[in-house]
């Protein structure tokens, strides 16, 4: 079989990755697109009945020390473990104490330890494979430390170009993961409870940022935060969903490179710095979002004045006001948008 066939139908499968049904269909037609299209199939887990069968036999005692069976005796076809490029702990949790809850009997005694067995043996499986990691989604403390501190961590992550976290995970997490992963590309923060120190570092070390996510979900108000100041220049998209809790929105004076900005809260108050951010030039916006409610109108025609020029979209409350109009026809028409609203 000559290799442009094989890799012509590599990059074509890789366009189907979210089309699974197809994906499943080309399993059928002969081994080589088995072959190709299993490995897209399983870059995130999809079974894990058959992920056990990839265990090693100690592993395999251990879970059926917790009360997990393995229902498939047979030898895996393939090291689907191997494939997986995208990996959330907190589905593997979850999926864990599913079959733990179907196969013991009520009630549950320890079942929080033993998912929590169990789920390392699947992480200690997944990184033995060597395997490079994409994105990774964590909220779990309890596996955070744990999982950064495999000696195959370091060849797993070196990669890792998405990150979707609590910032209260302990410190030792983010600190490994500073001193193994400066390539991220797409960070996701959940604000809940306290912030960790090392999440700062992490921050700092990052060469290649393009997007990030804040998401408040506390009641405690977000002011001044250090690690925020430390975002790189290359930032180019941010999106913020304050809700009704404040923030400070000053750091985004110094992310001049901005392409999108999307910003949800909803109370009026929560726009306090737009008093200074409708001076600052983003000559390079394109998307403007505000989600619910927006800043003070003199703040925003201001800030259009300054930054209309290269915008493509401009949303109110979700609602598109203007695509692809110069920036002067677009702050008229903001104004006579404003009479007819206030």
């Amino acid at each position: 079989m000559p290799q442009f066939y094989v890799d012509y139908l590599i990059e074509i499968f890789e366009h189907l990755e979210k089309d699974k049904n197809t994906l499943y269909s080309c399993l059928l037609v002969n081994r080589l697109w088995c072959e190709i299209s299993v490995r897209i199939l399983w870059t995130d887990i999809i079974n894990y009945n058959t992920l056990f069968t990839c265990l090693p036999n100690e592993s395999k005692k251990i879970l059926h020390e917790n009360g997990i069976s393995i229902l498939n005796s047979k030898p895996p076809m393939f090291n689907y473990a191997s494939f997986c490029k995208f990996l959330s702990i907190d589905d593997i949790n979850c999926n864990i104490r599913k079959l733990i809850k179907k196969q013991l009997p009520f009630p549950y005694h320890n079942l929080k330890n033993k998912t929590h067995v169990v789920s390392q043996e699947i992480l200690k499986l997944l990184m033995s494979q060597n395997f490079s990691l994409k994105e990774l989604y964590i909220t779990t403390s309890r596996l955070s430390t744990a999982f950064t501190s495999y000696p195959e961590a370091k060849d797993c992550l070196k990669n890792l170009s998405e990150l979707c976290c609590y910032p209260n995970l302990n410190t030792e997490f983010f600190t490994q993961l500073s001193e193994i992963c400066h390539n991220i590309q797409r960070l996701k923060l959940s604000f809940e409870k306290d912030i960790s120190n090392g999440l700062t570092d992490l921050i700092s070390t990052q060469k290649n940022l393009k997007e990030l996510e804040i998401t408040h979900v506390s009641n405690k108000e977000l002011k001044d935060l250090i690690l925020l100041e430390k975002l790189p220049d290359t930032l180019d998209n941010l999106l913020i969903c304050g809700r009704n809790h404040y923030m400070s929105l000053s750091f985004i004076a110094k992310l001049t490179n901005l392409k999108e900005l999307r910003l949800a809260f909803f109370n009026n108050d929560c726009f306090e710095d737009f008093k200074k951010l409708q001076y600052i030039t983003f000559s390079q916006l394109q998307l403007l979002k505000f989600i619910e409610v927006s800043p003070r109108n003199d703040y925003l025609i201001k800030f259009l004045e300054n930054n209309g020029r290269n915008l493509k979209e401009f949303y109110i409350e979700n609602f598109l006001i203007y695509t692809g109009c110069s920036y002067a026809y677009h702050v008229t028409l903001l104004k006579s948008y404003v009479k007819k609203i206030f």
